[in-house]
């Protein structure tokens, strides 16, 4: 007897993606429509709401995929290898976002779309490529248990780019143009922190939904490998 795709209830990813469908939309005209204006900046600054819970969400995803590789490494069991996989590809896609909505926000703050002295744009590149490689050998590898453990060590790598991307603008002293934490000392205004963390909310929630997604079609293909080692 085969095993199910998912254990979750119908009634569950009706929910999430209800949760979705309701939350992104709010949390885009909420983003537009609310905030007051920053004067430096003008309306471009708006894209904030979208760049910086994006960006988090990028870097929580290999923090969870190297999670998901040490149980891999202890247990051997392909269920978190393919975790380990969802959560990379989730986490390049978020990425992605990133680098198209950054250029933008820094053209119009900096002057310049990207800046090669500052600490947290290099160190995000330096977490794409690490992302780009992982996937690269799990291309390359075509043994099945070499591949989960190799990808398992470039998962944990990935990790640690994406703490030191998280410290660039915490641990060094001048970490270039890009700002500092937006949970620091200084704040936001009221109106900036209801529609940051409701767009913080929505974009988790967005990558619950597609992380969901992502495994289970991981988890199909993964059943079509086996099925035709079986017949051969």
């Amino acid at each position: 007897m085969r095993k199910p795709i998912s254990i979750l209830p119908i009634g569950f990813d009706l929910f999430l993606y209800l949760l979705v469908a309701v939350s992104i939309p709010s949390a885009v005209l909420f983003s537009i429509l609310y905030p007051n204006v920053i004067l430096e900046q003008g309306l471009s600054h708006r894209i904030f709401y979208f760049h910086v819970p994006v960006a988090w969400v990028a870097l929580y995803g290999p923090i969870l995929a190297s999670f998901f590789s040490l149980i891999y490494l202890v247990t051997k069991k392909r269920l978190w290898d393919d975790l380990a996989f969802s959560s990379n590809q989730l986490s390049f896609l978020f990425a992605l976002g990133v680098l198209f909505s950054g250029p933008i926000w820094a053209n119009s703050a900096w002057g310049v779309p990207w800046d090669r002295t500052d600490a947290r744009l290099q160190s995000f590149f330096i977490l794409c490529l690490s992302l780009v490689s992982y996937f690269v050998f799990r291309f390359l590898i075509l043994e099945p248990k070499k591949k989960a453990i190799i990808s398992s060590y470039l998962s944990l790598l990935c990790a640690i780019s994406s703490v030191l991307t998280w410290g660039a603008i915490r641990w060094i002293e001048n970490p270039g143009n890009h700002p500092g934490s937006v949970l620091g000392k200084g704040g936001m205004d009221s109106d900036m922190k209801i529609s940051f963390w409701l767009s913080v909310l929505a974009y988790h929630f967005l990558f619950l939904i597609l992380f969901l997604i992502v495994y289970r079609t991981q988890k199909i293909l993964s059943y079509r490998e086996t099925l035709r080692a079986e017949r051969a």
